[in-house]
């Protein structure tokens, strides 16, 4: 197993089958303008499943060992069209919505295929997520289209100059040598942490069980989103500094203490063959963040700069080690005391480019992850730009802490933490 997929089954001491479930996935819709060969195509779906490892392995349990097996019979799923194409793309993304795919019986994808017309067809693929990061899911599009392209040409693509095994293996030995060095620093970055207690709409029981609720909003159109990010060039800030910057002091309006502990994901793809290799290469990570009290928005968000790039170069540490160091914070994780868990993912842009599949054309329609009904602690904000340029954001949050009233008002905050940034940039230019 590679470190993510470590910390994943790690993750799962914490809330079991959080990670494993067979709802814990990931899917993309594809929509091909163009004559499609349903038998390359699904001659091709089985080479992308051959030509990478973690499409066809399982965990062995009770080791850090992945099993990896022979999948031969593995082919895209048929689907009758409605008709109406708009219909058609909304009943498939709603299907993979719901699709389960089960991480002991590989392949750990599944795929569809519905051809609405001759010269229009939908493509959609559900991973399980154990298997792919959100990166994964555009290569693995890109290498489809272009598997089908050589079969139809007679050719075949050259292998992987690395598979994802010998990634896991190189990562930890690189990982042993540095581990007592990144200890020590995550000992001196959290020494004396305490978990922030956040006010709650609802009471807390320690009996009572996660119940997740999801959201799914507009955070900024295209104009506000342009605006925050000229201020994110001026101030030599990534967006996504700017944005968690925003969404820390949303939080800290939320508890007593100026000291906040939060979680974030960072992807690490630190090898140049794996940069085209499908599986996990996410890091689940803890941040903390001190407010100071009248602090200009350029220091704040120079200062969080500064504890996301001490943060990335550790990333890459064992959860159940880190979590060794702070002990304190894992009764709230477990929900034997109110949680502390907010979490703030920032999802890579979606390439708008497109995918020859031979002579027809495809683009991305629609991409989203799922979990399953008691997988989420606390509050989780992830968010993405559309192709349009505007920010949207999945909130997921626990309806046995937030009222859905609640929830939203935590991201109008958010939002009023941005306009000040927005602000102070419109000031700055007059």
């Amino acid at each position: 197993m590679s470190l993510s997929q470590r910390n994943a089954i790690q993750a799962e001491e914490i809330r079991p089958g959080a990670v494993t479930n067979p709802r814990t996935t990931m899917n993309i819709v594809v929509d091909v303008q163009g004559a499609l060969d349903p038998q390359v195509l699904d001659a091709a779906f089985r080479d992308l499943i051959a030509r990478h490892e973690p499409l066809r392995s399982q965990p062995v349990a009770g080791t850090t060992q992945m099993e990896i097996e022979s999948v031969e019979d593995a082919s895209l799923e048929p689907l009758d069209t409605s008709g109406d194409p708009a219909t058609d793309a909304n009943r498939l993304a709603a299907l993979l919505e719901k699709t389960p795919v089960d991480l002991g019986s590989p392949p750990s994808v599944r795929g569809f295929l519905l051809t609405c017309h001759p010269q229009k067809h939908l493509i959609g693929l559900v991973f399980h997520h154990f298997a792919v990061d959100p990166t994964s899911l555009r290569l693995a599009v890109t290498e489809l289209a272009a598997l089908y392209t050589a079969r139809l040409r007679g050719q075949q693509l050259p292998p992987n100059t690395m598979q994802y095994g010998q990634y896991a293996r190189w990562q930890a030995e690189r990982l042993a040598a540095r581990a007592a060095s990144d200890r020590d620093a995550w000992q001196t970055t959290l020494a004396g942490v305490q978990p922030p207690r956040y006010e709650r709409d609802i009471p807390f029981r320690p009996e009572s069980s996660p119940v997740s609720r999801v959201l799914r909003t507009e955070l900024l159109d295209h104009a506000e989103m342009q605006t925050v990010l000229a201020w994110s060039r001026r101030h030599r800030s990534t967006l996504f500094t700017t944005l968690l910057a925003a969404f820390a002091l949303a939080l800290r309006a939320r508890t007593d203490t100026d000291d906040l502990v939060l979680t974030t994901v960072f992807e690490q793809r630190d090898r140049l063959e794996a940069r085209q290799l499908i599986g996990p290469f996410i890091y689940p990570t803890v941040l903390r963040l001190r407010t100071r009290s009248g602090e200009s928005g350029p220091d704040w968000v120079a200062r969080v700069r500064a504890s996301v790039t001490a943060t990335y170069q550790r990333a890459q540490f064992p959860v159940r080690d880190l979590l060794g160091t702070v002990p304190q914070l894992v009764p709230g994780l477990r929900g034997k005391e109110p949680t502390w868990y907010r979490m703030f993912e920032y999802l890579p842009n979606v390439d708008t480019a497109g995918f020859a599949f031979g002579q027809a054309h495809g683009e991305v329609s629609h991409s989203t992850g799922t979990e399953h009904e008691d997988n989420h602690m606390g509050f989780f904000l992830r968010v993405r730009r559309t192709p349009q340029g505007a920010l949207v954001g999945r909130t997921a949050y626990d309806a046995a802490e937030f009222s859905e009233a609640g929830a939203l008002a935590l991201l109008d905050d958010f939002r009023s933490h941005l306009a000040r940034l927005c602000a102070m940039q419109e000031s700055a230019s007059r």
